[in-house]
C-alpha cells in the first residue's frame, strides 16, 4: 500500500511540474502563454477581463488597428497584441514586425446582425512559441460566453448589416491548414497585418487618442521608431490619398501575403508587394503561369488602361471557386475594392 501511495504521489508531482512548465504568466491574473501546447478555450489565455464578449483587455494587452485591413466578407475586427514584459518587437520597413517569443496576436471577427446586436463569430490567435508561430482558431458559441478551439473549420450562415446594406453569407471559419496557406513564408508561418507602415496611425485608447507606434514604445513593447522615416500607408477608402497609393496598398494587404517571393503563390511569378517596382512581376503585360478558367480567356494579368481585359480584375470580380481571388477568406465580392482596382488599371497609360 505504501509503495502504491508513493507511486501516485510521484505521478501527481510529475503532472504538476509538466503543467507549470508548459505555460508562462506575468501575474496570477495576467495573460497565460502556452509554451508548447495550447488551451482549448479562449478564456484560458486570460487576455480579457469581465464578460469575455466585452473584449476588455487585461493590463499588458493592447488594442490596435491597421490603416488598411484585409477584406473578409465585410467582417469587423478587434485586434490586440500581447508582448511579454521586458521584451520588445523590432522592425524594418520591408516586412512585418519581428515579435519576440511569447507574443500573442489576437484578431476577433464580428458582425452586426439584423437585430442590431454584435455577434463575434471567431477569434484567431497567433502564438509565437519556441518552435515558431502557431496559428489557432477559436469559434464562439451562440450565447457569446466562450470560444472553443476549432482545428477542422466550420461554415455558419449569417445575415448581417454592413455599410448600410443587408447581406447573407455562409461564413467560413478556416481550418488550421487554410490558415497556413495565407501565413506561409517559405517553410514557416508569420503574421501578415502588423507592418510598421500599416500600424502608423492614431488610435482612440481609453485614456485618449495617440499614435499607435508611440503608444507601443511607451508600453515597452516596441523599439524606438523614427516616425519621420516611417510612412503611413493609405486607408484605401480615403479618396484624399492618391489612386496609385490606395490601389497598391489594397493589393499589398489583400493579395501580397501569398503573391510575394516567399509566399504560397511564389510559383505564379506575380508579386503584388507595395514596394515592388518591377512592372512585369506586378502583372503588367504578364501572361499567367497556368491558363484555364481562372484566366477567363484573357491574355494578361494587367492590361494598362483596360480593366476588362485584365485577369486581375476578372478574378477579383468573381465568386466562382475556380476563378475567384483571393481564393480564401471571402465568399462575397469586395465591390469597393474591385471598383478601386478597376479605376487604377483604367488610369494607367
Amino acid at each position: 500500500m505504501m509503495i502504491r501511495l508513493l507511486s501516485v504521489l510521484i505521478l501527481v508531482g510529475i503532472i504538476a511540474v509538466g503543467c507549470s512548465g508548459d505555460e508562462s504568466e506575468t501575474s496570477p491574473t495576467g495573460p497565460r502563454f502556452p509554451e508548447s501546447q495550447v488551451f482549448e478555450k479562449l478564456s484560458d489565455y486570460r487576455l480579457f477581463e469581465g464578460s469575455l464578449s466585452d473584449l476588455k483587455p487585461v493590463e499588458g494587452v493592447l488594442p490596435y488597428d491597421l490603416n488598411s485591413p484585409l477584406f473578409t466578407d465585410h467582417a469587423s475586427k478587434f485586434r490586440f497584441v500581447y508582448v511579454p514584459n521586458g521584451d520588445v518587437a523590432s522592425y524594418d520597413t520591408t516586412d512585418v514586425l519581428t515579435f519576440p517569443k511569447g507574443t500573442i496576436l489576437v484578431k476577433n471577427f464580428y458582425y452586426t446582425l439584423q437585430s442590431g446586436e454584435d455577434f463575434i463569430i471567431e477569434t484567431r490567435l497567433l502564438l509565437h512559441q519556441s518552435s515558431g508561430w502557431n496559428l489557432e482558431v477559436y469559434e464562439w458559441n451562440d450565447e457569446q460566453t466562450e470560444a472553443y478551439r476549432n482545428i477542422v473549420g466550420n461554415t455558419k450562415p449569417l445575415s448581417f448589416v454592413a455599410n448600410g446594406q443587408s447581406y447573407t453569407v455562409d461564413y467560413v471559419i478556416p481550418n488550421k491548414n487554410q490558415c497556413k496557406n495565407c501565413h506561409a513564408r517559405g517553410n514557416d508561418e508569420k503574421p501578415i497585418g502588423p507592418v510598421v507602415q500599416n500600424l502608423n496611425k492614431n488610435y482612440s485608447y481609453s485614456d485618449g487618442v495617440e499614435n499607435q507606434l508611440t503608444k507601443w514604445v511607451e508600453a515597452g513593447i516596441l523599439e524606438q521608431p523614427n516616425h519621420s522615416e516611417i510612412p503611413a500607408w493609405a486607408d484605401y477608402t480615403d479618396e484624399t490619398r492618391s489612386l496609385n497609393d490606395r490601389a497598391r496598398v489594397y493589393l499589398e494587404v489583400n493579395c501580397a501575403h501569398c503573391h510575394q517571393k516567399n509566399g504560397s503563390a511564389y510559383n505564379s511569378g506575380l508579386f503584388l508587394n507595395y514596394y515592388n517596382t518591377d512592372s512585369l512581376s506586378l502583372g503588367f503585360n504578364k501572361t499567367p503561369v497556368a491558363a484555364g478558367a481562372g484566366s477567363g480567356g484573357l491574355d494578361y494579368v494587367i492590361v494598362k488602361g483596360d480593366a476588362d481585359a485584365s485577369i486581375l480584375h476578372y478574378r477579383m470580380n468573381s465568386t466562382s471557386t475556380k476563378v475567384m481571388m483571393p481564393e480564401l477568406g471571402r465568399t462575397l465580392i469586395d465591390e469597393e475594392g474591385v471598383a478601386l482596382i478597376r479605376e487604377w488599371i483604367n488610369s494607367i497609360e
